[in-house]
């Protein structure tokens, strides 16, 4: 239900991005499904690179799985750490090629704006749009990082990088000493004589 206007949407933004369309051709009349519980959106590249919803009955080539913390990373955060979380099942160079093209492509907001409200009005209302997402992010990321500095030092519910390299050194001495006696119960079980029963 959701794939005609997702469809509908990357198209408009494939319009301006013929670089984009030039690297979906080679898979032309492949299907990707994009699974992000409870939501799902089902493309086949057709013609020219354009994507088209794809039916029920089509066979899907490739499904690619992500969480909406993932996505929102992947979009609008642009942080490419988050390619870790993505699960691919299938054809790996269509899902590449596509979240390729997916992760680049811009909405120029402002050239849509220009169209109905005029360039000034449509400039205006993009800088504002700007300043405000770029104040969203600042404080997101201000808000994770303070809740992180809490958890690690407040209320220790995550572990510091400091506390997580002093356990594995810890752990790495219990073993080589559970190694040492393991040894020493060796020799002293060779070296010891068998006792003879009476």
């Amino acid at each position: 239900m959701l794939s005609a206007p997702a469809a509908a949407a990357i198209n408009h933004l494939l319009r301006e991005a013929g670089w984009a369309r030039e690297r979906l051709v080679p898979f032309t009349g492949c299907s990707v499904r994009f699974e992000v519980p409870p939501l799902s959106v089902a493309f086949t590249i057709g013609e020219g690179g354009w994507l088209l919803p794809a039916g029920a009955q089509t066979e899907i080539a490739t499904n690619v799985r992500l969480t909406g913390l993932a996505l929102v990373r992947l979009v609008c955060l642009h942080d490419d750490s988050a390619r870790q979380q993505v699960q691919v099942d299938g054809d790996a160079a269509l899902a590449s090629a596509l979240t390729g093209v997916l992760s680049v492509l811009r909405w120029d907001m402002e050239e849509d704006l220009s169209q109905i409200v005029g360039d000034v009005a449509a400039h205006r209302l993009a800088q504002t749009g700007s300043a405000l997402w770029a104040w969203q992010t600042r404080a997101a990321s201000n808000l994770a990082q303070a809740l992180a500095e809490y958890w690690t030092e407040e209320q220790p519910l995550l572990a510091s990088g400091q506390a997580l390299h002093e356990f594995a050194q810890a752990v790495d001495v219990v073993r080589d000493d559970a190694e040492r006696l393991e040894k020493r119960i060796e020799r002293l079980r060779s070296s010891t004589p068998p006792q003879s029963s009476d």
